[in-house]
């Protein structure tokens, strides 16, 4: 039997770090909504965009959010697989075993992603805006 690597693989380093990275966009995402932060919205009429707290009318904040996100986990994802390579955050990652849980955690925000999600998506009630006092159907 031989002794594991003193440096992890290249492959469990980018594991880690896309877990890393996708927690940080999934964390960047749900704070900048649930703290209401300024982010960019766009508005599909006027075919600009703002950055506010709030929908200044007709608009969407997704892509504003999703850049965020991005931006963040870029950022957590690039430092995790330098940080990944040696030190004590080596030394574990080398371990056949430390990459399982690393998998498994993968799997369960997988599942966690897919069940909220789908709950969201499933309860969420739509808003139409008025009709405006022009429109006569006929």
């Amino acid at each position: 039997m031989s002794a594991p690597p003193s440096t992890p693989t290249p492959s469990a380093r980018l594991f880690l770090a896309f877990l890393a990275a996708r927690l940080a966009f999934g964390l960047a995402f749900l704070v900048s909504a649930a703290r209401k932060s300024p982010v960019p919205w766009y508005l599909p009429l006027e075919r600009r965009f703002v950055i506010a707290s709030e929908s200044p009318g007709l608009a969407m904040d997704w892509y504003g959010r999703t850049a965020l996100g991005l931006g963040a986990a870029l950022v957590v994802g690039v430092v995790a697989f330098i940080v990944a390579r040696r030190g004590a955050i080596g030394a574990w990652l080398s371990r056949p075993a430390s990459v399982m849980a690393v998998a498994h955690a993968g799997g369960l925000v997988l599942l966690v992603d897919f069940v909220y999600f789908g709950w969201a998506l499933m309860n969420q009630t739509p808003r139409p805006w008025p009709l405006p006092s022009w429109y006569c159907p006929g």
